[in-house]
């Protein structure tokens, strides 16, 4: 079936061009396996594209009934998979605003980072790994599997660039500093993500290749820890954050959030790679640890 769809004005398109996008609106940086297809128009960039299709596919609306953390609770206000996801956009858009980085690349990366997602949290994740592992000689990982679901199971024609930041957005491996690899092509790429299937330390080795694939992958971390410990509190697992030490950071959630942002703007603007000091990335190691030595993880 052929689908018609309408294009602005030739005369409109030039004027909101040059007076909105200062005449770069027609930018197309997007390496796709097809390049013949998807490309940016004035209305829908590159990555706008990206994003679109990962909130349009099926899995997106899987997210709904993901676990977080907490598996079995009757209560609408513990984080679902789908809250998690719209959190890290917002963190890496804020950031990514600031240091004036692709905020639709951002985006895609962010809405799509856990479309592969096991249910039931990382728990699940590891029982699905053990069973494919046993069963194959292969690893799973959510991350590998994200890129699976968009590039192969719907072949969305998804850009290198984005598929890139999902697969390494895994925010369970924190640094100082996140200087982008060097990726050329999908070849490079592929190599990559079946290394992750047959190598289990592959996975510890993954680096963005871009800026905002950076940005992404440390704001997945910002926008749980805080949250988390807000469930737990809910779900009556804690009394309060008061139980977790103060630090650089901080302990609650709006001051996580707030803190980090800052720390990782000053450190970051007008770089080639995305820093946090040595106290904020302390107190990012040690309040992560606390998260995974309390009883709620």
């Amino acid at each position: 079936m052929a689908l018609k769809y309408e294009r602005l004005s030739k005369k409109l398109q030039e004027q909101i061009n040059n007076e909105i996008f200062n005449g770069n609106g027609f930018n197309d940086t997007a390496i796709r396996r097809n390049p013949d297809r998807d490309n940016a128009t004035l209305w829908r960039g590159a990555f706008v594209r990206d994003a679109e299709k990962i909130m349009h596919n099926p899995y997106y609306n899987r997210y709904a009934d993901k676990t977080q953390v907490f598996s079995f609770y009757k209560n609408d206000d513990i984080s679902h998979r789908a809250l998690h996801v719209q959190l890290v956009s917002r963190i890496a858009r804020n950031i990514g605003r600031l240091l004036g980085l692709d905020l639709d690349l951002i985006e895609a990366i962010a809405l799509g980072h856990d479309i592969g997602h096991t249910p039931f949290g990382h728990a699940g994740e590891r029982f699905l790994n053990e069973l494919y592992y046993s069963n194959t000689g292969r690893y799973f990982n959510h991350n590998v599997h994200s890129v699976r679901v968009l590039d192969k199971i719907f072949n969305l024609n998804i850009s290198l660039q984005t598929l890139d930041g999902i697969l390494c957005h895994n925010g369970e491996f924190e640094c100082k500093e996140y200087y982008p690899s060097k990726l050329s092509d999908f070849k490079e790429f592929d190599k990559k993500v079946e290394e992750c299937y047959t190598d289990q330390s592959a996975i510890k080795c993954l680096i963005p290749s871009t800026l905002e694939g950076c940005v992404v992958r440390i704001s997945d971390m910002i926008a749980y820890i805080g949250k988390d410990r807000q469930d737990a509190i809910k779900t009556k697992l804690i009394s309060s954050e008061d139980i977790f030490k103060e630090n650089e950071i901080g302990r609650y959630n709006a001051t996580i959030i707030n803190n980090l942002i800052v720390n990782i703007v000053e450190n970051s603007y007008g770089k080639d790679y995305i820093r946090l000091d040595d106290k904020h990335y302390e107190a990012l190691k040690a309040s992560k640890q606390e998260h995974s030595d309390t009883s709620y993880v």
